[in-house]
């Protein structure tokens, strides 16, 4: 005897899918709503503001190394190469031929492409410690070269003077105009990267970390979905570097630095590698713990590494691990809602 649905029963079967979505997408638009409006709400701290940009930097160049490490598993120790690539080639454009924001970006976004294509088919030949140690060493190298190019890159004084901005005319200045550019390059960078992990080639990404062996047995082009990563990486990397010289008006070699890219490492083993928020957030945390800790103490880096060993031994997810279990509990509760 074929059963009858009616529309209670249509209810208590209907997929939750579409609510619990509803729920993490309002809390997402309560967070940015909260993040847009804070240089209103903290208009008599601006140095806050300040640092609050230090941080969206800093977050975007974790973003850009979760591309690389969360999407395919490939370890970069010399991330810092591509920041300060972006920085350099941007500060020079703004200085002898423009200071239009998007002409400088897309100036900085092409040799980088083109070059990391270089680069990487290069060290994607090597697998393992070998093309972290490839990468670091890279590093090293442009580092190096800063020195040598010292009458054009401004050698260990950095390169100076890099003028302010443009947007369709208008001069960008002012603390609170960069933290709004900042955060909301930073938005669409974390909501490309995710767009982009939803694609066949995102898949496929994702597929090849989990099992590089497997993905090429069943036909992936493992070397070519390798490549496209890295090049996709290294191009956020050095747009990062052109909003930093262009925010700070400066650079350094220090940039370009094994401790930059370190610190880049760690702001994404913080916040939970291959979670894409997870390292913008260790990122952010990152950012205001040491300049909290190095007020108290010149021996911050010993008492913020024991810090962050604790983190990561209690939470091996990172910071976005922690957030698990709530994020369960609102889509458990959500759908308990729709229950009844």
């Amino acid at each position: 005897m074929k059963k009858e649905i009616d529309s209670k029963t249509l209810l208590q079967v209907s997929p939750l899918q579409p609510r619990r979505a509803n729920v993490l997408s309002t809390v997402a638009l309560v967070l940015v709503a909260v993040a847009v409006l804070l240089p209103l709400l903290l208009a008599d701290q601006p140095f806050t503001i300040v640092m609050f940009s230090h941080a969206f930097i800093a977050a975007m160049l974790a973003v850009s190394l979760d591309m690389l490490t969360g999407n395919t598993g490939l370890l970069s120790f010399g991330h810092a190469a591509w920041f300060g690539f972006g920085a350099y080639v941007a500060g020079l454009l703004a200085r002898s031929l423009t200071a239009d924001l998007l002409l400088v970006l897309v100036m900085t976004a092409l040799p980088t492409l083109i070059f990391a294509l270089i680069v990487g088919a290069i060290f994607l030949r090597q697998v393992g410690k070998t093309f972290a140690i490839l990468t670091l060493a890279f590093s090293q190298v442009l580092y190096s070269l800063v020195f040598v190019a010292g009458s054009t890159t401004g050698g260990e004084d950095g390169l100076q003077g890099v003028p302010a901005p443009t947007l369709f005319g208008i001069t960008l200045a002012g603390q609170n105009t960069w933290y709004w550019l900042l955060l909301g390059v930073l938005l669409a960078m974390i909501a490309g990267v995710l767009y982009l992990r939803s694609t066949p080639l995102g898949r496929a990404w994702l597929g090849l970390r989990d099992n590089a062996q497997r993905a090429r047995f069943i036909g992936m082009d493992v070397f070519r979905l390798k490549l496209i990563a890295y090049a996709v990486s290294a191009t956020l990397a050095s747009l990062t570097g052109a909003l930093f010289v262009l925010f700070n008006g400066a650079v350094t070699p220090e940039v370009l630095g094994w401790f930059q890219s370190g610190k880049i490492l760690m702001y994404v083993v913080l916040g939970g590698v291959g979670s894409v928020v997870g390292p913008a957030l260790g990122a952010i945390v990152f950012t205001f713990a040491e300049n909290a800790i190095s007020s108290f103490t010149d021996a911050w880096m010993v008492y913020f590494g024991a810090l962050f060993v604790i983190v990561v031994i209690v939470a091996p997810g990172g910071l976005y691990g922690l957030f698990e279990p709530l994020r369960a509990k609102l889509l458990a509760r959500s759908g308990t809602e729709v229950d009844r």
